[in-house]
């Protein structure tokens, strides 16, 4: 879902569509993604004398290629919220409102008892 999130979000294929940047919702979800990913494998280690022989060899033959598709999707999260605020980067100066002029042009006064320079 994260990787969906993210695809629709940054709009690729549009060049001319303003991205936003990475929600924490999105980010949260990646950090969420993680942790269920990572959890069986605690479980199984510390469980693993306490379940049978049959459930032990799947668990140890199909271990390392559900470890290897875990990894790669939450690498493919990463690099798609990577995308999406590299993307957002190029639309951020046109929202940014100006700071507002204090009437310092020369920058050398103090404010709040501490130097500009």
């Amino acid at each position: 879902m994260v990787c969906a999130v993210t695809v629709h979000c940054s709009h690729f294929g549009c060049a001319d569509v303003v991205v936003k940047p990475v929600s924490w919702a999105v980010i949260i979800g990646q950090l969420t993604t993680f942790v269920l990913f990572a959890m069986p494998y605690f479980l199984y280690l510390a469980n693993k004398d306490s379940i049978g022989a049959h459930p032990r060899s799947l668990y140890e033959r199909l271990g390392w290629l559900s470890a290897v598709v875990a990894v790669v999707l939450v690498f493919a999260e990463l690099a798609l919220m990577y995308v999406q605020a590299r993307r957002a980067m190029r639309f951020e100066p046109a929202h940014i409102e100006p700071l507002p002029d204090d009437g310092d042009a020369d920058g050398d006064e103090t404010h709040e008892g501490t130097s500009i320079i």
